[in-house]
């Protein structure tokens, strides 16, 4: 077996683990798989949710030289993940400036990360450093 291969299913296990101790057992976690290396200055995705479909993907690899990355680096990614699953994205009434249309207005904008949400994330990674067997991970 290749250091790849044990990177994976140590990531997948301890991955499985979190979504039980954060009380959603039923997510399931896909590795990202990438072919190439991300350019310089290129964007890049380190994880992925499907809320309706109940699937987390994560990258697990660095995007230049696509080695392993640190456990609690991932372990960071999937917090946010699930964190997209216990406060939803929503929808929300942004008033516009009178000056930019001349007239009041507005529009539809998606709340995806807003204050609530990131203290979720960081509840989600204290109850993950509390655990025994996660938190060694964080040290």
């Amino acid at each position: 077996m290749s250091q790849i291969e044990s990177h994976e299913i140590v990531v997948q296990n301890v991955c499985n683990y979190v979504c039980k101790l954060l009380k959603y057992p039923k997510l399931q976690i896909k590795i990202m798989r990438r072919t190439r290396e991300i350019k310089k200055n290129a964007s890049y995705v380190m994880g992925h949710t499907s809320i309706g479909k109940s699937t987390v993907t994560l990258d697990i690899y660095t995007a230049r030289l696509r080695k392993p990355k640190k456990i609690s680096s991932i372990l960071s990614v999937l917090a946010h993940e699930i964190a997209h699953h216990q406060k939803p994205p929503y929808r929300q009434w942004q008033r516009l400036a009178r000056r930019s249309l001349g007239g009041g207005g507005g529009r539809w904008i998606a709340r995806q990360h807003f204050p609530r949400f990131y203290k979720r994330v960081n509840k989600n990674v204290a109850i993950m450093k509390k655990d025994k067997l996660i938190g060694k991970y964080f040290t």
